[in-house]
C-alpha cells in the first residue's frame, strides 16, 4: 500500500509533468525562433550584392543609409519606407519590396506611388492578380497619370480573361486626359493587334489631328495595317 509521503511525491511529480507540458505546449504554439527580431526591421547586407554595378550599389548605400536616419527619427516616414523598398526592389529582393510598399499604402492609402510600385513589383512576382489591384487602386488616387492605365493595360495582355477590357480602360483614360498621345497609341495598337483596322485608323488619324509634327510616323503606321 502506497503510503502518505510516497502520495505526495507521485503527486508532486504529476504536477511537475503537468508543468513542463503546459511550458512545451506554449513554446511550439509561439514558436519564438521565427519571431522577428526586435529594432530595426530593414537591415540589408549590402556584401552580399552581386548583380548590380558598384557605381549604382554606391547609390543605393547612400540613399539607404539616408533613409535609415529618417526612419530613427519617425518609422513611419514615407520616403525613408519608399526608400527601403526601392533598394529591395533594386538588388532583386521583391518579396521583402512588395511587403513595404504594403505598409507604405497602409500608412498613406491616398498616395498613388506606392501603389504604382507595389504593382510593378507584383508584376515581377507574376502574381497579376494583386498587380491588377495594386494598378486599379494607383489609378483611383493618381486618375490624371497615363503611365497608371498603360500599366494596367500592359498587364492585361497577360490575363486573357481580361484583354478585352483594354481599350475601355484607355478610353477611361482619354476622359480624364483628353488626347493624350501616349494613351492615343496604344489604343491604336490595341486595335491593330487585335486586327481592327477601323478603330486602329480612327486613332492613328485622331492622333495626326492633335500632333501633326508626327503624321509621317503615324502614316506609316497605317500603311502597314
Amino acid at each position: 500500500m502506497i503510503n502518505l509521503r510516497n502520495k505526495k511525491l507521485i503527486l508532486a511529480i504529476i504536477i511537475v509533468a503537468v508543468l513542463i507540458g503546459a511550458g512545451a505546449f506554449e513554446l511550439v504554439k509561439t514558436k519564438p525562433w521565427q519571431s522577428k527580431p526586435e529594432g530595426f526591421p530593414y537591415a540589408i547586407d549590402f556584401s552580399e550584392i552581386q548583380n548590380i554595378s558598384g557605381e549604382q550599389l554606391e547609390r543605393l548605400k547612400q540613399n539607404y543609409q539616408t533613409a535609415k536616419e529618417k526612419y530613427e527619427k519617425a518609422p513611419n516616414s514615407f520616403s525613408a519606407l519608399m526608400t527601403f523598398a526601392f533598394v529591395y526592389y533594386q538588388i532583386g529582393d521583391y518579396e521583402n519590396a512588395r511587403d513595404v510598399y504594403i505598409k507604405v499604402g497602409e500608412n498613406s492609402p491616398k498616395n498613388y506611388n506606392s501603389f504604382w510600385n507595389l504593382g510593378n513589383t507584383y508584376m515581377k512576382l507574376q502574381d497579376y492578380v494583386n498587380a491588377e489591384k495594386a494598378y486599379l487602386k494607383t489609378i483611383e488616387n493618381g486618375p490624371d497619370q497615363s503611365r497608371h492605365y498603360l500599366a494596367l493595360g500592359e498587364l492585361y495582355w497577360y490575363m486573357p480573361e481580361k484583354k478585352s477590357q483594354i481599350p475601355d480602360l484607355y478610353k477611361k483614360g482619354l476622359e480624364t486626359l483628353p488626347g493624350n498621345y501616349d494613351l492615343l497609341i496604344a489604343l491604336a495598337q490595341y486595335y491593330k493587334d487585335a486586327g481592327d483596322k477601323t478603330n486602329a485608323i480612327k486613332y492613328y488619324q485622331e492622333i495626326i489631328e492633335k500632333y501633326p509634327d508626327s503624321k509621317e510616323a503615324i502614316e506609316e503606321e497605317i500603311r502597314n495595317l
